[in-house]
């Protein structure tokens, strides 16, 4: 698979042929090995998450909600190279991306920054090059944050202790007491008079 489109459509800036890179699979796979190689136990959950929900949206807009639309590509979207031949709503490129950014961000919220500036690199370049039309971003976009909120409640976040923040319940314990230390410290103070009566009333005999 080529890093970059077909001659005539790179970038003709730095940042363009960053975003040129930046929409291709490949770039994504190569930050999923970086984030599971070098990223520690979290780094791995990040690859995991990210590159399951780069998977499951890649199906949703490219398998789910492509033959069902069949929009043609701009005009030349296809010229010096064969294809593309699938239809260009929504962008599948659109979608896995930013499924990959906001599934890896759950693990490791720094990476949102970073990664959320290539999507905008690489959105920019799949409509610059002539690969789709804005609204086919948009939505392959939309489709890919709906997968990462998806994972998001159906596959919880952990902490590193294991604990699931969205189900922990606040538990309030009674202090334990130390042997010798004075009861006073550790029970509740209760109101004087007897146990279980009401503490006389003023003027009653």
């Amino acid at each position: 698979m080529a890093l970059l489109p077909n001659k005539g459509r790179t970038g003709s800036t730095p940042l363009g042929r960053m975003g040129d890179v930046f929409q291709q699979p490949p770039f994504w796979v190569g930050v999923a090995g970086v984030l599971a190689w070098a990223g520690g136990p979290r780094g791995r959950r990040a690859a995991l998450r990210g590159s399951a929900c780069y998977a499951a949206s890649a199906i949703a807009a490219n398998v789910v909600i492509k033959p069902f639309v069949g929009r043609s590509r701009p005009p030349g979207a296809g010229r010096g190279r064969p294809g593309p031949v699938t239809s260009s709503f929504p962008s599948g490129h659109a979608a896995t991306e930013l499924a990959f950014v906001f599934g890896a961000s759950q693990e490791l919220p720094a990476l949102f920054a970073p990664l959320a500036a290539t999507t905008v690199l690489a959105h920019w370049s799949l409509v610059r090059s002539g690969g789709h039309y804005p609204s086919d971003v948009v939505v392959g976009g939309a489709v890919g944050i709906a997968i990462a909120a998806a994972a998001w409640k159906l596959w919880p976040v952990r902490e590193a202790s294991g604990e699931n923040p969205a189900h922990r319940q606040c538990d309030v314990r009674r202090p334990s007491r130390s042997p010798g230390q004075p009861a006073a410290l550790t029970e509740p103070r209760r109101a004087p008079g007897f146990a279980g009566q009401h503490p006389p009333r003023p003027g009653a005999d």
